[in-house]
């Protein structure tokens, strides 16, 4: 009666010590409330990793675990490579990658970049490192791989391996054949070959680039990609629209991970990064965004070096004198069948940098790559990250730290535009650093860099749209006001208006009003603009008789056929997979390039011959493209091929260099059998930049790197669609989207 008399809540807890005097209990004490999460990962249904957190340093905390979670073994794949002991894992095929990592001093120059690094940097980083650590500790004894603890400093490594030892080397021009001999000889091995041999030795040099070298015959230079913006006059809404679309090999170290961060103190960025980036580096905040695409400015140079010295080995001639080459040795660790074995290196550095190979004449050949030694790469990409405006952002990309890439730039001011980013060294007068420099010679020393502002760039053009294709900066939009004659001459590579550029063109002057939704569409546009010229020149060389030769019942009805097609690239088209594999057929016969009306003969033998080839395959010409064009995720660890034995999609993209803006490359190219998709449209992202930005986004893959998982191969039924899911933003559509939540500390 007394307890029935109490207010609820004070009866309840009257029952509850009357219960407990009764039993002879006492109450446990409340538990002590553990410390507060550090971040919270929500993730979406698509697996999407956003990272909520209070401070910046617990928002990189938190991504590091998200992406440890989603790809453990990339992540230390990549560090592995970036600290020079891949073979460690790989073995004697890793040698000459970890030979390199090290002679470029990729470790040591990234340790005294941390050291040297602004303290607000290197907090962040600690705490990148501290969140992979954390992870790290979580996981049962003996479930991972090498590496049982991360430095801060790895991050730096990783910039400096996949853009500086994977691409910058080979844009330098070195051989591969050249950094394989200084390996196996050392500098005993310059001159061996014998002033009497050194012109031969050129007339047969035929190695690949040295980064073409590294990941087979598809090399590792990217196949293209593609940035659009497109301002508010040409909107339905008038906000700017950006298009952030890299296209890279889709396994190995520059497969992408998305990642959502979210901090209160203001680090607040989606896009994209690489396993074991320590930021995200391409994609928006919540006022402004970029993308990026590879540029090929002169930006990296190799100097011969002459050692003629017999007395003093080393030395190597300079100006009026000579200077001395300075070495070191280090060791290289092998898995082998029996253990691990230790093999030492040695390694020379001159004044230019360090020796990377010996070339055709037997000279020693030094490297300079532009940032190389200093880095401060996340510095500038942390910069742009926290920008508020055009100014602020311009200021950050003016420190020119990242030393390459095409960048496109929308806000939600409505500004749009365009820069042929690059830290380009400033050359003497009459010095063509095309070639290999002369060593001794002090006039091809660099005199510092070109600024921001004497760089090719397009701001708010009255087209209200531009593009860059890994193209021609001349050709980023209508009414181009500046031509490659303003610029030195090594300022700008040797881009042309590729065929994605033409596509780009036709898809973007054609926009008025165009909504959000459309825009979404018109990203996956694969038309093949290069029909526009092929197509016409095969009929006209049809005509002059240039098929009579041939017996193939199949070749007149294609030609024909062909000269009624859309030129659009689709998973139903068989006109599609004509013609890709005979512009695959020609391009491996090497065919001299001819104009007039001989120009479509060697398209019509290409296009014989993959008719008959198909037929030997399929027994039949009408093949449709979905069937030849597959994708498939290949297994971690297992051959890098189609197997049949397991899902696979048919996919509409086509070759970028036949001018589908929906990249996609198979191979093995050349056959006419169902080919794995290796590389083309890697990360799709399409941004309207209003009061709240709006964006939508898609992998080629998925997520997660563990086959188990629900989002290892979920993503790409959307990507074979062409198709997106939402790419949330806000903290409440973040939450309300949630699929899990894991509170991190």
């Amino acid at each position: 009666m007394l307890a029935s008399s109490l207010p609820a809540p004070r009866r309840l807890g009257f029952v509850i010590l009357f219960i407990l005097a009764w039993t002879g209990c006492t109450p446990e004490p409340a538990p002590e409330p553990g410390p507060p999460p550090r971040a919270v990962i929500h993730r979406d249904a698509w697996g999407a990793p956003h990272v909520l957190a209070d401070t910046d340093a617990d928002a990189l905390y938190g991504m590091a675990w998200a992406l440890s979670e989603d790809d453990w073994n990339l992540i230390e794949r990549n560090y592995m490579n970036a600290l020079g002991r891949s073979a460690e894992l790989l073995g004697e095929a890793g040698v000459a990658d970890d030979w390199m990592a090290r002679a470029l001093d990729i470790a040591g120059l990234s340790q005294a970049e941390y050291a040297a690094a602004p303290e607000r940097l290197r907090g962040l980083l600690d705490a990148f490192a501290e969140g992979m650590n954390t992870w790290l500790s979580s996981q049962p004894d003996g479930s991972l791989g090498v590496l049982t603890a991360i430095e801060p400093w790895y991050p730096l490594a990783l910039i400096r391996f996949k853009y500086y030892q994977n691409e910058f080397l080979g844009y330098a021009g070195l051989r591969d054949g050249w950094s394989r001999r200084l390996l196996a000889d050392g500098i005993a091995g310059a001159r061996a070959l014998g002033e009497e041999n050194a012109a031969a030795a050129r007339t047969a040099a035929r190695d690949p680039r040295y980064h073409e070298a590294q990941f087979g015959a598809l090399g590792l230079r990217p196949h293209g990609s593609n940035e659009w913006a497109v301002a508010p006059s040409r909107t339905a809404s008038g906000h700017a629209l950006l298009l952030i679309n890299p296209h890279q090999q889709f396994v190995g170290v520059q497969r992408y991970a998305e990642i959502h961060v979210d901090s209160r103190e203001g680090l607040r960025f989606s896009g994209l990064t690489v396993f074991g980036f320590a930021l995200p580096y391409m994609g928006h905040n919540d006022r402004l965004g970029w993308a990026y695409t590879d540029n090929y400015a002169d930006h990296s140079d190799l100097w011969a070096l002459d050692l003629d010295r017999p007395d003093a080995p080393l030395d190597y001639r300079y100006d009026d004198g000579f200077r001395t080459l300075t070495t070191r040795t280090d060791t290289i660790r092998i898995r082998t069948s029996s253990g691990v074995e230790a093999r030492p290196a040695r390694f020379w550095r001159s004044h230019h940098g360090p020796v990377v190979g010996l070339g055709d004449d037997g000279r020693p050949l030094a490297v300079r790559l532009a940032r190389m030694e200093e880095g401060r790469w996340l510095e500038q990409w942390e910069a742009m990250i926290r920008a508020r405006n055009l100014d602020e952002w311009r200021d950050a990309l003016g420190m020119l730290r990242v030393a390459y890439m095409n960048v496109m730039y929308a806000d939600a001011d409505g500004n749009i535009g365009y820069v042929y980013g690059s830290a380009v060294p400033r050359r003497g007068p009459g010095v063509n650093p095309a070639g290999i420099l002369d060593g001794s010679d002090p006039e091809t020393e660099w005199q510092g860099f070109h600024g921001l502002d004497e760089l090719p760039q397009v701001w708010n053009p009255d087209s209200g749209w531009l593009l860059n294709t890994n193209s021609t900066p001349f050709t980023a939009t209508e009414g181009m006001t500046i031509a490659r004659s303003d610029f030195p001459p090594y300022m700008v590579g040797r881009e042309t208006d590729n065929a994605r550029a033409a596509s780009s063109r036709r898809v973007l002057s054609s926009l008025d009003e165009v909504t959000f939704e459309r825009f979404a569409e018109l990203v996956w546009d694969s038309r093949l603009s290069v029909v526009d010229e092929i197509v016409p020149a095969i009929q006209a060389a049809w005509d002059a008789g240039a098929g009579v030769t041939s017996a193939n019942p199949d070749l007149a009805a294609a030609v024909e056929r062909l000269g009624r097609w859309d030129g659009r690239a689709d998973t139903t088209s068989v006109e599609t997979t004509w013609l890709v594999l005979a512009a695959e057929l020609r391009a491996a016969a090497q065919t001299t390039v001819t104009t007039g009306p001989d120009a479509g003969r060697p398209w019509i033998a290409a296009l014989d011959r993959a008719l008959g080839m198909l037929v030997d395959e399929w027994g039949t010409v009408e093949v449709p493209w979905g069937s030849v064009n597959r994708h498939q995720r290949p297994l971690p660890g297992a051959p890098v091929r189609l197997d049949p034995g397991r899902e696979s999609l048919a996919v509409g993209g086509a070759p970028g260099g036949l001018g589908s803006a929906f990249t996609f490359y198979g191979g093995p190219a050349g056959q006419p059998g169902p080919r794995l998709g290796a590389g083309g449209n890697s990360f799709v992202k399409v941004i309207e930049f209003g009061p709240t930005p709006r964006a939508a986004s898609v992998l080629n893959y998925g997520q997660s790197g563990d086959p188990a998982s629900p989002h290892f191969f979920d993503q790409a039924r959307l990507y074979a669609a062409r198709s997106f899911k939402p790419a949330w933003f806000t903290r409440a559509d973040v939450e309300a989207n949630s699929v899990t939540a894991t509170e991190v500390r």
